[in-house]
Protein backbone atom coordinates (compact mmCIF):
# COMPACT_ATOMS: atom_id res chain seq x y z
CA UNK A 1 0.00 0.00 0.00
CA UNK A 2 2.76 2.35 0.65
CA UNK A 3 4.29 1.36 -2.60
CA UNK A 4 1.39 1.86 -4.43
CA UNK A 5 0.79 5.63 -2.43
CA UNK A 6 4.51 6.60 -2.96
CA UNK A 7 4.23 5.81 -6.88
CA UNK A 8 1.55 8.06 -7.56
CA UNK A 9 3.23 10.89 -5.61
CA UNK A 10 6.03 10.19 -7.91
CA UNK A 11 3.79 10.67 -10.98
CA UNK A 12 1.76 13.20 -9.64
CA UNK A 13 4.51 15.37 -8.77
CA UNK A 14 6.32 14.49 -12.23
CA UNK A 15 3.21 15.95 -13.83
CA UNK A 16 3.29 19.24 -11.59
CA UNK A 17 6.94 19.64 -12.69
CA UNK A 18 5.98 19.66 -15.84
CA UNK A 19 3.44 21.79 -16.24
CA UNK A 20 5.61 24.15 -14.20
CA UNK A 21 8.22 24.47 -16.68
CA UNK A 22 5.84 25.28 -19.63
CA UNK A 23 6.54 21.90 -21.43
CA UNK A 24 3.80 19.92 -23.51
CA UNK A 25 3.49 16.69 -21.77
CA UNK A 26 3.09 14.11 -24.81
CA UNK A 27 6.96 15.82 -26.14
CA UNK A 28 10.20 15.36 -24.61
CA UNK A 29 13.60 17.06 -25.23
CA UNK A 30 15.99 15.41 -27.51
CA UNK A 31 18.35 17.52 -27.59
CA UNK A 32 18.74 21.22 -27.98
CA UNK A 33 16.03 22.75 -30.77
CA UNK A 34 14.49 19.15 -31.50
CA UNK A 35 11.67 16.77 -30.16
CA UNK A 36 10.65 13.79 -30.10
CA UNK A 37 6.38 13.64 -30.84
CA UNK A 38 4.57 10.44 -29.27
CA UNK A 39 2.35 9.93 -31.76
CA UNK A 40 0.02 7.22 -31.80
CA UNK A 41 0.48 3.83 -33.13
CA UNK A 42 -1.69 4.60 -36.36
CA UNK A 43 -0.47 8.35 -37.04
CA UNK A 44 3.13 7.06 -36.47
CA UNK A 45 2.50 4.47 -39.12
CA UNK A 46 0.71 6.82 -41.83
CA UNK A 47 3.35 9.41 -40.92
CA UNK A 48 5.78 6.31 -41.96
CA UNK A 49 4.29 5.29 -44.69
CA UNK A 50 3.83 9.09 -46.12
CA UNK A 51 7.93 9.32 -45.65
CA UNK A 52 8.29 5.78 -47.65
CA UNK A 53 6.26 7.13 -50.48
CA UNK A 54 8.02 11.02 -50.49
CA UNK A 55 11.52 8.97 -50.33
CA UNK A 56 10.35 6.69 -53.73
CA UNK A 57 8.97 9.83 -55.28
CA UNK A 58 12.02 11.36 -54.72
CA UNK A 59 14.22 8.38 -56.44
CA UNK A 60 11.72 8.17 -59.50
CA UNK A 61 12.22 11.44 -59.67
CA UNK A 62 16.27 11.36 -60.11
CA UNK A 63 16.45 7.98 -61.39
CA UNK A 64 14.64 9.52 -64.58
CA UNK A 65 16.53 12.52 -65.03
CA UNK A 66 19.71 10.33 -64.93
CA UNK A 67 18.15 8.46 -67.57
CA UNK A 68 16.77 11.51 -69.64
CA UNK A 69 20.55 12.59 -69.24
CA UNK A 70 21.78 9.41 -70.22
CA UNK A 71 19.70 9.32 -73.48
CA UNK A 72 21.10 12.73 -74.61
CA UNK A 73 24.21 11.75 -73.71
CA UNK A 74 24.46 8.78 -76.02
CA UNK A 75 22.35 11.01 -78.94
CA UNK A 76 25.10 13.59 -78.78
CA UNK A 77 27.69 10.84 -79.63
CA UNK A 78 26.16 9.20 -82.53
CA UNK A 79 25.24 13.03 -83.97
CA UNK A 80 29.08 13.74 -83.42
CA UNK A 81 30.63 10.46 -84.54
CA UNK A 82 28.01 11.08 -87.55
CA UNK A 83 29.68 14.46 -88.44
CA UNK A 84 32.84 13.27 -87.99
CA UNK A 85 32.45 10.36 -90.72
CA UNK A 86 30.65 12.61 -93.03
CA UNK A 87 33.13 16.08 -92.62
CA UNK A 88 36.01 12.66 -93.06
CA UNK A 89 34.70 11.44 -96.41
CA UNK A 90 33.56 14.89 -97.92
CA UNK A 91 38.05 16.00 -97.25
CA UNK A 92 38.87 12.57 -98.99
CA UNK A 93 36.67 12.94 -101.89
CA UNK A 94 37.72 16.44 -102.66
CA UNK A 95 41.40 15.60 -102.28
CA UNK A 96 40.90 13.07 -104.45
CA UNK A 97 39.05 15.11 -107.00
CA UNK A 98 42.04 17.14 -106.56
CA UNK A 99 44.31 15.09 -107.23
CA UNK A 100 42.66 13.68 -109.91
CA UNK A 101 43.22 17.22 -111.70
CA UNK A 102 46.43 18.10 -111.14
CA UNK A 103 47.09 14.23 -112.97
CA UNK A 104 45.19 15.77 -116.14
CA UNK A 105 47.63 16.90 -118.59
CA UNK A 106 46.73 20.76 -119.70
CA UNK A 107 45.32 20.01 -123.35
CA UNK A 108 47.17 20.80 -126.67
CA UNK A 109 47.07 23.32 -129.04
CA UNK A 110 44.78 21.08 -131.33
CA UNK A 111 43.00 19.62 -128.62
CA UNK A 112 41.86 23.24 -127.57
CA UNK A 113 41.17 24.21 -131.11
CA UNK A 114 38.74 21.11 -131.40
CA UNK A 115 37.12 22.27 -128.34
CA UNK A 116 36.46 25.06 -129.11
CA UNK A 117 34.91 24.45 -132.50
CA UNK A 118 32.71 21.58 -130.75
CA UNK A 119 31.19 24.53 -128.81
CA UNK A 120 30.19 26.73 -131.85
CA UNK A 121 27.54 26.60 -133.30
CA UNK A 122 26.46 24.92 -137.04
CA UNK A 123 25.98 26.80 -140.11
CA UNK A 124 22.93 27.09 -141.74
CA UNK A 125 22.12 24.44 -144.27
CA UNK A 126 20.42 24.71 -147.53
CA UNK A 127 17.04 23.64 -146.57
CA UNK A 128 17.11 26.74 -143.79
CA UNK A 129 18.79 29.24 -146.28
CA UNK A 130 18.25 29.28 -149.86
CA UNK A 131 22.04 29.96 -150.82
CA UNK A 132 20.70 31.89 -154.28
CA UNK A 133 17.83 33.97 -152.82
CA UNK A 134 18.83 34.23 -148.94
CA UNK A 135 15.63 33.52 -148.32
CA UNK A 136 15.21 31.97 -144.68
CA UNK A 137 13.44 29.07 -143.40
CA UNK A 138 11.75 30.02 -140.25
CA UNK A 139 11.23 27.68 -137.74
CA UNK A 140 7.83 27.26 -136.24
CA UNK A 141 8.86 28.66 -132.36
CA UNK A 142 9.74 32.01 -134.43
CA UNK A 143 6.52 32.32 -136.18
CA UNK A 144 5.26 34.84 -133.13
CA UNK A 145 3.73 37.90 -134.24
CA UNK A 146 5.96 39.58 -132.03
CA UNK A 147 8.74 38.55 -133.67
CA UNK A 148 7.30 39.71 -137.27
CA UNK A 149 9.10 42.64 -137.69
CA UNK A 150 12.57 41.39 -136.62
CA UNK A 151 11.97 38.54 -139.17
CA UNK A 152 11.33 41.05 -141.98
CA UNK A 153 14.86 43.10 -140.48
CA UNK A 154 16.60 39.92 -141.19
CA UNK A 155 14.87 38.77 -144.08
CA UNK A 156 15.88 41.77 -145.96
CA UNK A 157 19.28 41.67 -144.72
CA UNK A 158 19.90 38.23 -145.64
CA UNK A 159 18.35 38.49 -149.31
CA UNK A 160 21.08 41.47 -150.06
CA UNK A 161 23.87 39.18 -148.22
CA UNK A 162 22.82 36.57 -151.43
CA UNK A 163 23.04 39.51 -154.16
CA UNK A 164 25.87 41.00 -152.94
CA UNK A 165 28.16 37.94 -151.03
CA UNK A 166 28.61 39.51 -147.58
CA UNK A 167 27.46 41.81 -145.26
CA UNK A 168 28.50 45.05 -144.32
CA UNK A 169 29.96 45.54 -140.72
CA UNK A 170 26.89 47.30 -139.83
CA UNK A 171 24.95 44.43 -141.43
CA UNK A 172 26.95 42.11 -139.22
CA UNK A 173 26.28 44.37 -135.66
CA UNK A 174 22.89 44.31 -136.74
CA UNK A 175 22.00 40.78 -137.01
CA UNK A 176 23.97 39.82 -133.72
CA UNK A 177 21.59 42.19 -132.17
CA UNK A 178 18.48 41.31 -133.80
CA UNK A 179 18.69 37.46 -132.99
CA UNK A 180 20.00 38.56 -129.35
CA UNK A 181 16.67 40.42 -129.08
CA UNK A 182 14.88 37.19 -130.51
CA UNK A 183 16.33 35.14 -128.05
CA UNK A 184 14.75 36.79 -125.27
CA UNK A 185 11.39 36.85 -126.72
CA UNK A 186 11.40 33.41 -127.46
CA UNK A 187 12.09 32.48 -123.48
CA UNK A 188 8.38 33.96 -122.66
CA UNK A 189 7.02 31.27 -125.03
CA UNK A 190 9.44 28.26 -124.11
CA UNK A 191 6.33 26.67 -122.10
CA UNK A 192 3.59 26.89 -124.95
CA UNK A 193 6.51 25.51 -127.62
CA UNK A 194 7.75 22.79 -125.44
CA UNK A 195 11.03 21.56 -125.18
CA UNK A 196 11.81 20.50 -129.24
CA UNK A 197 10.33 23.74 -131.02
CA UNK A 198 11.94 25.59 -127.92
CA UNK A 199 15.35 23.73 -128.69
CA UNK A 200 15.07 24.32 -132.54
CA UNK A 201 13.95 27.84 -132.59
CA UNK A 202 17.09 29.04 -130.49
CA UNK A 203 19.36 26.97 -132.16
CA UNK A 204 18.15 28.60 -135.46
CA UNK A 205 18.92 32.09 -134.14
CA UNK A 206 22.52 30.92 -132.93
CA UNK A 207 23.37 29.56 -136.29
CA UNK A 208 21.76 32.71 -137.92
CA UNK A 209 24.04 34.66 -136.13
CA UNK A 210 26.89 32.94 -136.52
CA UNK A 211 26.27 32.85 -140.66
CA UNK A 212 26.76 36.18 -140.53
CA UNK A 213 30.21 35.95 -140.12
CA UNK A 214 30.86 34.08 -143.38
CA UNK A 215 30.32 35.10 -147.70
CA UNK A 216 26.75 33.60 -148.75
CA UNK A 217 27.48 30.52 -150.72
Amino acid sequence: MRVALLALLVVLGSTVLIHAQGLNPYFSAVGPGSYHHASTAEEGAARGMADVVRSQGAANLMNSEAAINLTQAQKNSIENDLLYTQTYFQKKSINQQYRAAQRQAPPTQQQAIRLSQARLPDRLSANKIDPLTGELAWPLGLRMDSMKEDREKLDAIYAERADKGYLTPDQYVQVKQITAEMTDELRKYSQQLGGNASIEARKFLESLAYEAGFQAG
